[in-house]
Protein backbone atom coordinates (compact mmCIF):
# COMPACT_ATOMS: atom_id res chain seq x y z
CA UNK A 1 0.00 0.00 0.00
CA UNK A 2 1.50 3.44 -0.93
CA UNK A 3 1.86 5.73 1.76
CA UNK A 4 -0.89 8.13 0.65
CA UNK A 5 -3.52 5.58 0.55
CA UNK A 6 -3.04 4.61 4.14
CA UNK A 7 -5.43 5.54 6.68
CA UNK A 8 -4.54 8.70 9.08
CA UNK A 9 -4.77 6.75 12.93
CA UNK A 10 -5.72 8.23 16.32
CA UNK A 11 -2.96 8.52 18.71
CA UNK A 12 0.13 8.20 16.25
CA UNK A 13 3.62 7.86 18.35
CA UNK A 14 6.88 10.65 17.08
CA UNK A 15 8.72 9.00 14.71
CA UNK A 16 12.27 7.86 15.47
CA UNK A 17 14.82 9.93 13.65
CA UNK A 18 15.92 7.29 10.92
CA UNK A 19 12.79 6.12 10.46
CA UNK A 20 11.24 9.80 9.53
CA UNK A 21 14.63 10.65 7.52
CA UNK A 22 13.87 7.11 5.43
CA UNK A 23 10.46 8.18 5.41
CA UNK A 24 11.23 11.52 4.30
CA UNK A 25 13.41 10.43 1.35
CA UNK A 26 9.98 9.05 -0.30
CA UNK A 27 8.74 12.54 0.06
CA UNK A 28 10.19 14.34 -2.82
CA UNK A 29 9.80 18.65 -1.92
CA UNK A 30 8.80 17.85 1.90
CA UNK A 31 12.16 18.82 4.75
CA UNK A 32 12.29 18.33 8.18
CA UNK A 33 12.49 22.25 9.92
CA UNK A 34 15.32 23.04 11.83
CA UNK A 35 13.89 22.09 15.07
CA UNK A 36 12.88 18.80 14.33
CA UNK A 37 9.58 18.75 15.11
CA UNK A 38 7.72 19.26 11.78
CA UNK A 39 7.84 19.09 7.92
CA UNK A 40 7.38 21.92 5.04
CA UNK A 41 7.06 22.01 2.04
CA UNK A 42 7.31 25.35 -0.32
CA UNK A 43 6.03 26.09 -3.36
CA UNK A 44 6.82 29.00 -5.34
CA UNK A 45 3.83 29.93 -8.26
CA UNK A 46 2.82 32.71 -10.25
CA UNK A 47 0.44 34.63 -8.87
CA UNK A 48 -1.89 34.82 -5.44
CA UNK A 49 -4.58 33.08 -7.42
CA UNK A 50 -2.74 30.21 -7.69
CA UNK A 51 -1.23 30.53 -4.19
CA UNK A 52 -4.73 30.92 -2.44
CA UNK A 53 -5.84 27.98 -4.77
CA UNK A 54 -3.27 25.94 -3.72
CA UNK A 55 -3.97 27.14 -0.03
CA UNK A 56 -7.57 25.62 -0.27
CA UNK A 57 -6.77 22.41 -1.99
CA UNK A 58 -4.89 21.78 1.51
CA UNK A 59 -7.24 23.10 3.84
CA UNK A 60 -9.92 20.75 2.07
CA UNK A 61 -7.66 17.39 2.01
CA UNK A 62 -6.80 18.21 5.21
CA UNK A 63 -10.44 18.88 6.98
CA UNK A 64 -11.34 15.75 5.37
CA UNK A 65 -8.83 13.95 7.09
CA UNK A 66 -8.67 15.70 10.39
CA UNK A 67 -5.50 15.76 10.36
CA UNK A 68 -4.65 19.86 9.79
CA UNK A 69 -1.35 21.84 8.76
CA UNK A 70 0.20 25.33 9.14
CA UNK A 71 -0.31 26.64 5.81
CA UNK A 72 0.83 30.23 5.02
CA UNK A 73 0.55 31.74 1.76
CA UNK A 74 1.33 35.31 -0.56
CA UNK A 75 1.82 36.27 -3.59
CA UNK A 76 3.67 33.36 -5.57
CA UNK A 77 4.47 31.41 -2.79
CA UNK A 78 2.67 28.96 -0.40
CA UNK A 79 4.32 26.49 2.45
CA UNK A 80 2.56 23.99 4.35
CA UNK A 81 3.90 22.67 7.75
CA UNK A 82 2.77 19.14 9.44
CA UNK A 83 3.45 18.00 12.79
CA UNK A 84 1.11 16.49 15.38
CA UNK A 85 0.92 18.18 18.16
CA UNK A 86 -0.02 15.37 21.02
CA UNK A 87 3.04 13.36 19.74
CA UNK A 88 5.40 16.64 19.93
CA UNK A 89 6.65 15.90 16.54
CA UNK A 90 6.27 13.92 13.35
CA UNK A 91 3.99 11.28 12.97
CA UNK A 92 3.67 8.63 10.06
CA UNK A 93 -0.30 10.78 9.97
CA UNK A 94 2.15 13.84 9.02
CA UNK A 95 3.70 11.42 6.10
CA UNK A 96 1.19 10.35 4.76
CA UNK A 97 -0.83 13.62 4.84
CA UNK A 98 2.47 15.05 3.04
CA UNK A 99 1.93 12.38 0.43
CA UNK A 100 -1.67 13.03 -0.70
CA UNK A 101 -0.89 16.37 -1.01
CA UNK A 102 1.99 15.42 -3.14
CA UNK A 103 -0.82 13.04 -5.43
CA UNK A 104 -2.91 16.38 -5.25
CA UNK A 105 -0.39 18.86 -6.12
CA UNK A 106 2.69 18.00 -8.38
CA UNK A 107 5.38 20.21 -9.46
Amino acid sequence: MTLARQPITQGAHRLEPETLAARLAELPGWTLTPDGDAIRRIWRLRDFRQAAALANVVAWQAEAANHHPDIAFGWGHASVAFTTHSAKGVTLNDLIMAARLNLALPD
